[in-house]
């Protein structure tokens, strides 16, 4: 498969294409629903349990894809946590839970200022520094890149740019599966990194290949 290179297809699909034991860290923020209901409501999170099969699918390709010593990182909250940590320990060893402190966010029953990210690894990691770190968020609704919106749960690349340098070398290769508008890819190639991504919508692989040329 390609590298440096945001391929518009499902990753469960996608994934299945990349050769085993090639990738040197997965760092991705899975959509929460994936675009299915189980009662016609959008945004309901008891949809997850309809999406089990496929990310205990998609979790079994990443232990494949992995390098022995790779690093796994999956952002959820206090709500998909649950859902996603025994998945992922089924075929990967959990390390640890990341604390994102955004110093700021939205929320009328205490504000939601910190989000989680789930740390995974083939081999026993000798990772240094806190599993808390602070970095700014956005403010709340849709994220802005350049003075557009462009992705409703996009990262500051700052972040991305972290667990990056935190678990890779320059050359070595980062996969995301849910790339969206391209800010693993960005802060990949910034930092001299390689990167894989697959993104369903068409609209965000051009916003990303757009943000990819200014860098």
């Amino acid at each position: 498969m390609e590298i440096n290179r945001i391929y518009n297809e499902d990753c469960l699909e996608g994934i299945k294409q990349i050769a085993s034991a090639s990738i040197d860290a997965i760092i991705t923020d899975p959509p929460y629903f994936v675009g299915m209901t189980h009662n016609g409501k959008k945004g309901d999170y008891n949809d997850l349990i309809i999406m089990k099969p496929f990310f205990d699918s998609l979790f079994c390709e990443f232990a494949r894809v992995i390098k022995e010593n790779g690093k796994v990182y999956i952002f959820c909250d206090w709500r998909t946590y649950a859902f996603y940590y025994p998945l992922l320990l089924k075929h990967i060893n959990v390390r640890n839970m990341l604390v994102w402190d955004k110093t700021n966010g939205p929320g009328s029953s205490y504000a939601f200022t910190h989000e989680l990210i789930l740390f995974a690894s083939k081999g026993v990691p000798c990772m240094k520094g806190s599993n808390i770190f602070r970095l700014p968020g956005f403010a709340g609704g849709a994220k802005k890149t350049n003075g557009e919106m462009v992705h409703p749960t996009q990262k500051p690349v700052e972040v991305i740019e972290k667990l990056i340098t935190d678990s890779t070398q320059e050359g070595d290769l980062v996969l995301d599966c849910f790339m969206g508008s391209g800010t693993t890819a960005v802060a990949s190639k910034k930092l001299n990194r390689n990167f894989i991504g697959f993104e369903i919508q068409e609209k965000y692989i051009a916003i990303s290949e757009s943000r990819l040329k200014q860098v």
